[in-house]
């Protein structure tokens, strides 16, 4: 089977202008870092063995169920 012409699109428009290219992956490296951070935070707190007597990084839980 030969090579096949694949014709260019009819409408040619403009690419996207580059600052916008820019901030959408500023966008999104700052929401995945914000991800790995909250799912390091959870995964700390599941190995460090985190109760309400030793509340560890979330003590303010503990203490607002105390103060109600």
């Amino acid at each position: 089977m030969g090579e096949q012409y694949v014709r260019p699109p009819l409408v040619p428009r403009e690419a996207p202008p580059a600052w916008l290219v820019v901030w959408r992956f500023r966008l999104v490296a700052l929401l995945l870092m914000g991800l790995a951070v909250l799912v390091g935070y959870r995964v700390f707190q599941h190995f460090s063995g985190a109760t309400a007597q030793d509340p560890g990084l979330s003590s303010y839980g503990a203490t607002v169920s105390q103060l109600r």
